[in-house]
């Protein structure tokens, strides 16, 4: 083999390696993206951790959900540092309810639907850091990394599938709903279900908050518990 295409060949590789790197997350240990903390989770936002997504890097990681000051108290979220979505949202109903659901979500809900319903930008916030020099965000939206980052494609990539929540609530779990055990005899006790590592909002609301932790992905895909054998489900619903 000459000389010439032995380092041609040497290129190639060294590419094919640059490449590769440029378009994997950054791996922080063993953990990512399944880590107990936001750093080693896809709550992670910095383009350092997710790739090279339409995302502005602010070089910090909490401040994309949160700031220490001038923060956006109308959503129930602490120090949070987004606006809230406008909606509308279409809420879960049944006529098997027996529990009263608010006619549009709020609480941490509300928070979580900032990003999830797709109407604004990720990296789109209140405050940026005070060492941030940058041009600001990007106005990357779930839904635009939705369009491309589904299941395995491209191989290897991020998967967006199922973070896409939209407006139309009508189809998920219901939120921003009180818990009645009253009301439903086929539920366990509020106390029980606090008690299990659920939480409970204000007047006993279930929210997005109550199953899912942001900054754990332990169980994926950030569940407040395991799942097996619907362990989480039954620690509400008492079928």
């Amino acid at each position: 083999m000459n000389k010439t295409r032995s380092f041609s060949i040497v290129g190639l590789g060294l590419l094919a390696m640059v490449l590769t790197l440029a378009w994997s997350p950054m791996v922080y240990g063993q953990s990512f993206p399944d880590g107990t903390t936001v750093k080693e989770t896809l709550h992670n936002l910095r383009r350092s951790a997710v790739g090279p997504m339409p995302v502005e890097d602010y070089g910090e990681i909490c401040v994309y959900c949160h700031t220490p000051h001038n923060s956006n108290t109308a959503v129930a979220a602490p120090l949070w540092n987004r606006t809230a979505p406008a909606g509308p949202y279409t809420m879960y109903s049944s006529p098997t309810l027996d529990m009263t659901i608010d006619p549009s979500p709020g609480g941490v809900t509300l928070a979580c639907l900032s990003c999830h319903d797709g109407t604004i930008g990720v990296d789109v916030i209140i405050n940026e850091p005070f060492s941030y020099s940058g041009s600001g965000a990007k106005a990357g939206t779930i839904g635009a990394c939705a369009g491309c980052h589904d299941g395995d494609s491209p191989p290897g990539g991020l998967n967006f599938e199922g973070t896409l929540i939209g407006t139309d609530l009508s189809n998920d779990h219901p939120v921003s709903i009180q818990y009645d055990p009253t009301a439903d005899s086929k539920f366990h006790p509020a106390a029980d279900v606090v008690s299990a590592g659920l939480p409970l909002y204000v007047a006993n609301r279930v929210e997005c908050g109550s199953c899912h932790d942001p900054h754990s992905a332990q169980w994926r895909p950030f569940l407040r518990m395991s799942n097996d054998d619907s362990a989480m489900c039954l620690t509400c619903h008492n079928i």
